[in-house]
């Protein structure tokens, strides 16, 4: 098991890559048996699992090519045994439509000698989604509120 100040010095130098779109610094820290994925929908892209070294290059790249990370900053971090869960929050950046949006996610690491093997974002996928122009923001759709009509206890039966 790798010790917690090592652990965080990694993140930060994970981070540090990631925002200076330096994809070999990334990689240096990515195992080759790594596997990737953001939860969510696959109709998102990179929600299908990657897990190998080319496909998670690729994937990374991409994303550094289309969202800027600069703005986000790590509020948290829980640390148990290899895995760490980063809290991040901040505005993002689409770059092909200098879109920006706030929002929060969460990372998960997994490590193994010193090297990560597995990375999971957990992201707000409707804001990503909005931003990617895939669906219509919120404003443009009239912002209705969706609810229920008041129920009557009539006709419920326990």
């Amino acid at each position: 098991m790798t010790d917690r100040g090592t652990l965080e010095s990694t993140i930060g130098e994970i981070y540090r890559a990631r925002d200076a779109d330096d994809i070999d610094a990334l990689m240096n820290w990515i195992d080759p048996a790594c596997s990737f994925r953001i939860v969510g929908t696959g109709r998102l892209g990179p929600t299908q699992k990657v897990d190998d070294s080319a496909s998670v290059r690729a994937t990374l790249m991409a994303l550094m090519e289309n969202w800027d990370l600069t703005g986000v900053g790590n509020t948290g971090l829980c640390i148990e045994g290899d895995t760490v869960f980063v809290h991040r929050a901040g505005t993002v950046r689409f770059i092909p439509t200098d879109t920006r949006f706030d929002t929060e996610f969460v990372d998960k690491f997994t490590f193994r000698n010193g090297r990560v093997v597995e990375l999971t974002e957990f992201v707000d996928t409707l804001s990503v989604a909005e931003a990617a122009g895939l669906v219509a923001p919120e404003s443009a759709q009239g912002a209705q509120a969706v609810g229920l009509a008041p129920a009557s206890a009539e006709g419920i039966h326990a």
